[in-house]
Parts: C-alpha cells; structure tokens; sequence
C-alpha cells in the first residue's frame, strides 16, 4: 500500500482503484482481533518478509540461477525490491516468475489475495447487499435447480448428527461411488472419496471399507464439526480420461459483470490432480493447472503451483501421459454458456469463481465461489490481471458503488 501512494504513477488507474479500495478496509479493522491482526503485521513484517526470502531463495535459488543466470543474491535483492515497490511478497516472485527477462516490470500489475479477497470482493458485497447462497454448497445447488441451471446434485447433507435426504423423504445411499464435502468448505480440504464395492460397501480412498449404515453414522458423528455434503461422484467426459489420476478435473472460470451488468467470462484454468491425492483437483493440494482458451477451449501448458522452481511447466500429464499442449476441451462453448447463465442466476455477486465439471452428460456447475483467488490462475494464464480486463471491470464497480461502502 505505500507505495501506492508514494508511487502512484507506477501504478495502472485500475490498480490504484483496487489498492485505494483494499486500503480503506486495512485502516478500518472491524474488530479486537483485526486490530490484532494489523498490530502483528507491523511488528513482524520486516523480520518475516527477511526470512520469507531467505526460505524461498534456499528452495528456488539454484534452479533459477542455472536456468536464467540470476545468482542467489541477485534473486534475493529484487524479492526485497518486488516486495517493496510492488507489494508483492517473496514466494510471488518465484510464483510468476518475475525472474524472466523484462518480468519485473510486470509485477505491479499482479493482483494479490489480499486486495481482492479481503478487499474489493468485500466491499463490492455489502455495497450490492450479494446474498445469494454461493458460500453454501447444499443451498447452491438447490438454488441452481430452482432456476434450472445445471449443477451437481447432492444425495443427503448431514447436520449435527441429523440426515436431511435430498427431496425430503427418507432414503437410502445410492449403489455408486460417492463424494463428501464439508457444506462451507474451500480448496477441497476436508473432503473424502467413497467408491461403491461389489458387496454393497464403500472403500475409502485410504482404504477403510465401511457398510452403509456405518458410513450413515460415520458421517453422523463428523457432522458435530462441521455440516457435510453427500453427492454422487461424477466422472470426467471419457474424452478426458487421460488427464487424471481419479479425481475428478474441474475448469476453473472467472466472470465478472461488465459495465451493462452483464456476465463476462474472465479467465479459466483446467485443474489436474496429480500424485497421491485421487480426491479433489486443487492446485493448493498439489494439482496442475493450464489455462484454458476462452475463444476455442484450447488448452497451453500446464503447471504446478509455483512455490517450486524445480517443478515447472509440463506438455503432457505427468502420471497417464495425456497431451495437454494444444488440446481442446469437449462442448466449450456449452461450458462458456452455462458459466454465464450461472452468473446471471447470482447477478447479486459482481465476481463468481466457477467450477464446472465436464461429464459425458454434458457441463455442471460443481459450486460458485464469491471470493475466487487470482494469484494462482494469473501464473498459467500468463496474465497480471490489475492491467488487465478484470482490473479494469473490478475498478468499475468499485468506483461505481463507492459511496455505497464508504457509508
């Protein structure tokens, strides 16, 4: 943020839209333990941002000075610049490859979680009063069904030890494998995979084998943490088999609202899982992502998350060996179309970060998130969104609803 304002010109007019945005929410912490939070950062920053890149240098430094000829305290220095005049912290740096030639003078373009998740899409909420159920993965897809857009279904939720089956009559869990999820759940964290075996049990990908009145009390008793979600698992289209281990892929697309309040598709990522996790596709839980053409469905290189030099950017999936690099994706424009009647359904929401699942049945929403992460989908999309069309969108309606959240 300072040098947003010590450095203004450096800066995109929808970037400094943005950042003004997300320092007005910083400078006004809503309670004790904002106020903790902001007192913390100032005390700690400069010895955790030294030691951030001493981590991050240790991990990178070899790879990026063999490849690109830039020695470790080279690296270490335009961290430190980076951080400073962009507000971008160490593992960015390594993250967008800023180490490329010309790439520093792109980093003040990227946009971080903190100024879009913890600002503009904060702001842009209460200043539309957006209450659409997209943080509720049960009311999302009743929502959905209401309004006849095509989303996964769910079997039954679990709440507090009490079964709710979809429907409202008591039923039973279907002969397939099935996916549970927490109902509040992101980034694919808590959940488990249960496939159907031929007695009539289900096998957990960790291997525990349960019968279904015990899976039933299983999920009983974990609902006392948090309320859980049962779906039937749903399979990729058999075109893209090749490009999983198991888990299902998902797109992950951007929409924002133009200046019409019309959706418009942003960016989108095809997510890959990879290794030991046959669960979920989340490049936080180790996955591969390649961004994805949004005129042709054509897919560029994948990639890693980017924390780890060493792993960089792969043509084809490393397990199966499935071509990703050039490859188009099946009924894209049904994908594109869905995406935007989704949004329309959720007009309420200027952002939506969407996963879609495409089936041999055709695409489905899996759930809408109202706080999508951009640094991740910037590094395959090879794009800094803050001089971008999405900056430039997010900017809009910042500026066209500020007295909205200043009052």
């Amino acid at each position: 943020m300072a040098n947003l304002v010590l450095f203004p010109g450096r800066f995109s007019p929808a970037s400094r839209t943005i950042g003004r945005a997300y320092a007005y929410l910083f400078w006004r912490p809503a309670n004790a333990g904002e106020w903790l939070d902001l007192v913390a950062a100032f005390l700690l920053w400069p010895v955790a941002i030294l030691v951030t890149v001493i981590r991050y240098t240790r991990r990178n430094g070899t790879v990026v000075a063999t490849q690109f000829g830039h020695s470790k305290r080279r690296q270490a220095a335009e961290q430190l610049k980076v951080c400073l005049t962009s507000g971008l912290l160490p593992p960015w740096y390594y993250i967008f490859e800023l180490h490329r030639p010309g790439a520093m003078d792109c980093a003040r373009d990227y946009l971080t979680r903190g100024e879009t998740k913890h600002g503009a899409y904060k702001l842009l909420a209460m200043a539309r009063g957006s209450s659409s159920p997209l943080g509720d993965k049960e009311k999302f897809a009743r929502f959905c069904a209401e309004r006849q857009v095509s989303a996964l279904p769910s079997v039954m939720s679990v709440h507090d030890g009490e079964v709710r089956w979809n429907g409202g009559a008591v039923g039973s869990l279907p002969q397939a494998d099935l996916f549970v999820k927490p109902v509040h759940g992101r980034g694919g964290r808590g959940a488990e995979r249960w496939d159907h075996v031929a007695d009539g049990s289900y096998r957990h990908t960790g291997g525990e084998r349960l019968c279904a009145d015990a899976l039933i009390e299983r999920l009983r008793a974990m609902s006392a943490w948090q309320p859980l979600l049962v779906q039937q698992r749903v399979r990729n289209h058999p075109t893209m088999s090749d490009l999983t281990n198991g888990a299902l892929n998902t797109i992950r697309m951007i929409s924002c609202l133009d200046e019409r309040e019309q959706p418009e598709l942003i960016g989108a990522v095809l997510r890959m899982a990879v290794g030991e996790n046959v669960t979920v596709d989340n490049v936080h839980a180790g996955g591969i992502a390649a961004a994805v053409d949004l005129a042709t469905g054509r897919m560029a290189r994948a990639t890693y998350a980017g924390f780890d030099s060493s792993m960089g950017w792969i043509d084809r999936h490393p397990e199966t060996g499935g071509a990703i690099t050039g490859r188009s994706l099946p009924m894209w424009d049904d994908v594109c179309d869905l995406v935007r009647r989704g949004h329309s359904a959720f007009c309420d929401w200027a952002v939506v970060g969407w996963d879609v699942a495409i089936t041999a049945d055709g695409p489905r929403l899996v759930e809408g998130n109202s706080g999508p992460d951009v640094d991740l989908i910037q590094r395959p999309l090879g794009t800094a969104f803050g001089n971008a069309r999405f900056g430039e969108l997010l900017a809009f309606h910042l500026e066209k609803s500020e007295q909205a959240w200043r009052t």
